[in-house]
């Protein structure tokens, strides 16, 4: 081979040399990752959607809340247990919350949940009033609700079956709260008993919704 030749071929080569070593350099270290994301997949991410307005204060028993979270612990639906504060001025006498699973749906797409409630079940529907026999959440207490034994004995038939996975995420929702005096909230956050729309609302919008 021609010594130019052969020059430009080391040349060539060199520089693909160096080529190599600029790609290898720049490119994205998977060691590099924030211990943030590190952690975010090693947990299950919690998430409160219950509107803020809402005079209920919602967490996770502080004990319970690395088991819930673990992606590893099969008998997470066992250590729920929601802390629960009435942070209004009025006794509650009914609550009924939705933990739902965003990431785990029926064929139909509606997503899978487990509820959790306080109180008759008579209080879902609006015009109940509160009894002598009805105890309530006072102003300022905290209980704590938990995940029924038989629900959670369904869950893991299911899971077994494979007929459900287990979720990469859980939500808080609410469902209804009553005050026992004809007032409370329902699952959209919205206050009742609902006000009939106003004159001054204009044309439109829901004859029961307050403008």
């Amino acid at each position: 081979m021609h010594k130019k030749t052969r020059g430009v071929v080391t040349l060539l080569t060199i520089f693909g040399f160096v080529m190599l070593a600029v790609v290898f350099l720049l490119r994205p270290s998977t060691s590099a990752q924030s211990p943030d994301n590190s952690a975010q997949s090693n947990e299950r991410s919690v998430e409160d959607t219950i509107p803020s307005h809402v005079p209920i204060k919602v967490k996770l028993k502080k004990e319970k809340e690395s088991k819930v979270k673990s992606l590893t612990n099969e008998n997470w639906v066992r250590d729920v247990q929601l802390e629960i504060t009435n942070t209004s001025n009025k006794p509650i006498y009914y609550l009924a919350l939705w933990i739902q699973m965003p990431d785990v749906r029926a064929e139909d797409g509606t997503p899978y949940g487990f509820s959790l409630r306080y109180g008759r079940g008579a209080f879902l529907s609006i015009g109940t009033l509160a009894t002598k026999d009805d105890i309530p959440i006072k102003p300022g207490e905290t209980i704590t609700l938990k995940v029924r034994d038989s629900v959670a004995e369904g869950w893991d038939i299911r899971v077994g079956a494979g007929t459900v996975w287990q979720p990469r995420k859980i939500e808080f929702k609410l469902v209804h709260l009553s005050f026992g005096d004809g007032s409370g909230f329902d699952g959209a956050g919205r206050a009742f008993p609902y006000r009939r729309r106003s004159s001054t609302c204009g044309e439109g919008g829901h004859p029961l919704v307050q403008c």
